[in-house]
């Protein structure tokens, strides 16, 4: 037998079995919660690690990006509800709303700190440098009674606190913040309100552009984010089911797009995280309606270009982070409080769902952030 047909057959036999791994069932994935089988092991560019809030177990769980391991998992202060990581500060910010405190957790030695911060911090967002976080207050009141809306301001150098008034209404209460990539304006969207702000970050005043433009209202505005391209803003409106393009030098809301299936209620949507890609073409919604999804906006059209089941029947769905490339969404969904829910993992450019995790405890997985810096296992240190 010669050594070229032996070659040959070597090849052969190395490309069967590389086409057969890439077709079999990813193993995290199968069977798990309804969600469907995916095909391929972990794609090598989803480098990095996933950071998971459960706002029921007051913990975090740390998974790498690409394997969906758990690499670490931890308590974080009770009704952890929402976490962003500042890469400056190499710091976890974590809102323990229940106990009116942020719990900071290195990023490298998953060491911890808890930093003040009242009434109910809820959900956070850090500017574009990782100098400051800023954090929503008291998002959802049983009964509102008059009052300041204001936003906690977290200095990542030496965790001091200060505090902006985010609306002059006095029955709003701040939601979802989110700074101007210049960092010089910050949004505030306010579920309770029904109206969106923009607040100077140098002087604390609210601008005379502030929205809900036209004298209009964002039924329960969840978040928003801006663009760089263009003054423009996108709101998440809660209350009816849709995102809302706000042209911020018209101080007008120019579009409004229904991100639910067919003949599908607001109550079954629930827009919240609105997340845009780097070439801001495409944005994309969870939705905390039942079944867990995500929606995909076409910018451009201003239409709803499609929607990804992502937990199966039975599962609700949470929040949302898009790596920097624009490439991947991860997504937590729940199945309530007793219940198991878990994190999906969608490729933006096909709309695919490549894979799911399951959270490793029972409760409600909830805030969710992506870190490029990969975190080694604890069991694995020296």
């Amino acid at each position: 037998m010669s050594s070229r047909f032996m070659l040959r057959l070597a090849v052969a036999l190395f490309l069967t079995l590389l086409t057969a791994a890439l077709s079999g069932p990813s193993a995290g994935v199968s069977g798990f919660m309804g969600a469907p089988g995916v095909a391929g092991p972990p794609d090598e560019a989803r480098a990095g690690s996933v950071w998971v809030v459960n706002r029921d177990k007051g913990e975090l769980a740390v998974f790498d990006a690409g394997s969906g391991e758990v690499l670490a998992q931890m308590p974080v202060g009770a009704g952890a509800h929402d976490i962003c990581i500042s890469e400056h500060a190499g710091k976890a910010y974590v809102m323990a709303e229940t106990i009116n405190s942020v719990t900071t957790v290195d990023t490298r030695t998953l060491e911890t700190e808890a930093i003040p911060v009242s009434p109910m911090p809820h959900h956070c967002e850090p500017s574009d440098d990782g100098r400051v976080v800023y954090v929503s207050l008291a998002s959802h009141p049983t009964t509102p009674t008059p009052g300041i809306s204001q936003v906690a301001v977290i200095d990542t150098d030496d965790n001091s606190v200060s505090y902006l008034t985010s609306s002059t209404n006095p029955l709003a209460r701040s939601h979802g913040p989110h700074p101007s990539h210049h960092g010089d304006t910050l949004y505030v969207a306010h579920d309770t309100g029904n109206a969106v702000t923009a607040i100077d970050t140098e002087t604390g005043a609210i601008s005379a552009a502030a929205l809900t433009p036209n004298g209009g209202t964002i039924t329960r505005a969840e978040e928003v984010v801006p663009t760089r391209v263009g003054h423009l803003l996108w709101a998440s409106s809660r209350g009816d089911g849709t995102v809302k393009r706000i042209d911020l030098d018209a101080q007008a809301i120019t579009d409004s797009v229904f991100i639910g299936a067919n003949q599908q209620s607001p109550a079954a949507v629930q827009p919240e995280s609105v997340l845009l890609t780097p070439s801001e073409r495409t944005l994309v919604a969870s939705m905390r309606g039942t079944p867990a999804a995500l929606a995909f906006v076409d910018t451009v059209k201003v239409a709803l270009s499609g929607r990804v089941e992502i937990g199966g029947p039975g599962t609700f769905g949470d929040l949302a982070v898009m790596t920097p490339d624009g490439r991947f969404v991860y997504a937590t969904f729940d199945s309530l409080a007793g219940g198991t829910g878990g994190v999906a993992v969608v490729d933006v450019r096909t709309q695919k769902l490549v894979d799911v995790w399951a959270y490793p405890n029972t409760g409600r997985p909830h805030g969710i952030w992506y870190s490029r810096k990969t975190l080694h296992r604890l069991d694995d240190e020296p």
